[in-house]
């Protein structure tokens, strides 16, 4: 990857992965766990996102402004609070010495279960099934 993007960047394009605006979400894998920390402490509070972000990614995945991989990536994100160097359905692996940040939605199931999905999206074992789920994912979070 090229060079990394500076602090206040990287505390900006958190908050818009945070919004579910995963357009620069490429620029923000370049940045260091240490600056994803930070910019998760500069945003003060208690990162959160609900129902409207999942629906804003997946809407825009469906509408193909999004790729698979920019799901998978932010999925991830919000699931482990980092961009992990190697990923499995079984595990992930990070060689960072600051610690992930933490994101929280799990008052929401439906949220939760989306989420868990999509982190798994691309894996060995999706086979394009979480793809061909992304409007009935839309239903249950738009219908509850």
């Amino acid at each position: 990857m090229s060079e990394q993007p500076n602090q206040d960047r990287v505390a900006a394009l958190l908050k818009d992965a945070l919004d579910g605006d995963l357009a620069h979400i490429d620029e923000l894998r370049r940045a260091s766990q240490e600056q994803l920390h930070l910019a998760g402490q500069a945003l003060g509070g208690e990162l959160t996102f609900g129902r409207m972000t999942v629906l804003r990614v997946l809407r825009d995945w469906r509408d193909g402004k999004l790729t698979n991989e920019q799901v998978h990536w932010w999925a991830l994100l919000m699931f482990v609070g980092a961009f992990p160097e190697e990923w499995t359905p079984y595990g992930w692996r990070s060689h960072f010495s600051s610690q992930s940040i933490q994101v929280d939605y799990s008052n929401d199931e439906d949220v939760n279960d989306i989420v868990f999905e999509l982190k798994d999206l691309g894996d060995f074992d999706d086979e394009g099934r979480i793809a061909a789920e992304v409007d009935n994912m839309i239903r249950q979070l738009s219908d509850s």
